[in-house]
């Protein structure tokens, strides 16, 4: 009697400890199931905040293409290239961003947020020169830097061409490719091409409830009409970089394209909400020793150099005698070098009162300018001097109509 006892207890004390085992891992299982559910919901977070609509990759990353269920690498993306993914669902499993227009994919922990694409659409404005084929496994470069290198050939068109470097648009950006790396290259007919621009000089706008009796100063009516005529014929309104492209035969322009240019500074900041409103480039030629770049901040204005303290009348022989054409070379090199260093070493000059001589241009030229403006009363051409690219002044009396007789005659 006392075994059975003893046996009945133990067999009830296995059941209990079964039932006692079973009741621990059910609820370790439960426990882990709860920690994977967690686990997930961190990646799945983690991965939803590397995605945005546009990316730019922080190293060099691996492109993949996706094969049924696996993906395979196929090339590279650089340091800084930009890319807009397609909108998919994110889940804990996603290991890869898809790559609007390319059709490619990038791993998530190899981009970060921007909020636009910074990439460089103007030359969406110029002609295209070639129809072209880039060889498998070329080099994509920008500035100089591969950004991208892709598994197949692809098909193109060149918009610029500086010796041996072709610029091929591929998915809405331009990039650099040797001409070594073309093949297939297809001379396109260029219509309508400008052969004569126009550079406008302004100085001085003045505001409703202002006064100004300078021939410089323009009233904003003035400029309004002025503006809107060259938003509503689409004129192409140039930096000083296409003017130098121009000139070199670089690139082909429409035939309405102008080049706007504000002298000095003054008063020059109230242009820019004019020139943001009406969506038009305008170059500021600045003296650095009287004005702040800082004050004239707007991706619709570039500002290049008009010396840095060299606007100074009398100081050499002839006209007013701006300092350029006859001090000396110490002297005009420190005043050079201070200006680009204000200006992000821009290489694009206008002469103080339009004045210059063989040795003003000399300075330039050992200070690393690439394109200096005068005065003129004439259009550029193509084998226009670099250095002596005229201007038209315009003054408070032009009218929209003769700006447009200007561009358009």
């Amino acid at each position: 009697m006392k075994k059975k006892v003893i046996i009945s207890i133990s067999l009830l004390l296995l059941l209990l400890g079964g039932a006692f085992l079973f009741v621990f891992y059910k609820e370790q299982e439960a426990k882990d199931r709860q920690k994977k559910l967690e686990q997930d919901q961190r990646q799945q977070e983690k991965i939803e905040k590397a995605y945005a609509p546009f990316v730019e990759v922080t190293n060099d990353a691996a492109l993949y293409q996706k094969q049924g269920e696996t993906f395979q690498e196929v090339g590279t993306a650089y340091k800084s290239m930009q890319f807009e993914l397609f909108d998919e669902e994110i889940t804990s499993q996603t290991k890869y961003f898809h790559i609007k227009g390319y059709d490619l994919y990038i791993p998530y922990q190899l981009v970060k947020k921007v909020e636009n694409l910074t990439v460089n659409t103007r030359y969406q404005h110029y002609l295209p020169l070639e129809s072209v084929t880039v060889k498998q496994g070329t080099n994509l470069e920008i500035s100089g830097k591969i950004k991208l290198q892709l598994p197949d050939k692809i098909q193109g068109k060149v918009y610029q061409k500086k010796g041996n470097i072709h610029y091929v648009e591929y998915q809405n950006q331009l990039f650099e490719v040797s001409e070594e790396s073309l093949e297939n290259i297809q001379k396109l007919e260029v219509v309508d091409a400008a052969e004569r621009i126009p550079v406008l000089v302004y100085h001085f706008i003045y505001l409703n409830g202002e006064e100004c009796n300078e021939s410089i100063c323009f009233h904003e009516d003035q400029i309004r009409s002025h503006f809107s005529y060259l938003k509503e014929a689409n004129v192409f309104t140039m930096n000083t970089d296409e003017m130098k492209a121009f000139i070199k035969g670089e690139i082909e322009l429409p035939k309405k394209s102008v080049l706007i240019t504000i002298d000095d500074g003054a008063r020059a900041e109230k242009f820019i909400p004019f020139l943001e409103e009406y969506g038009l480039n305008a170059t500021l030629f600045l003296i650095t020793s009287w004005y702040n770049k800082e004050d004239f901040l707007s991706p619709y204005l570039e500002v290049a150099s008009h010396g840095h303290d060299l606007h100074n009348p009398g100081v050499c022989p002839g006209g007013q005698g701006g300092g350029i054409k006859c001090l000396d070379e110490a002297t005009i090199q420190k005043d050079l070098r201070l200006s680009r260093e204000e200006l992000d070493n821009s290489t694009a000059f206008c002469y103080p009162f339009y004045e210059y001589n063989d040795y003003a241009i000399d300075q330039l030229k050992k200070a690393g300018f690439e394109i200096a403006f005068r005065g003129g009363m004439t259009k550029v051409t193509k084998g226009t001097d670099l250095f002596r690219v005229p201007r038209i002044s315009l003054d408070r009396t032009t009218t929209k109509e003769e700006v447009q007789q200007i561009i358009e005659g």
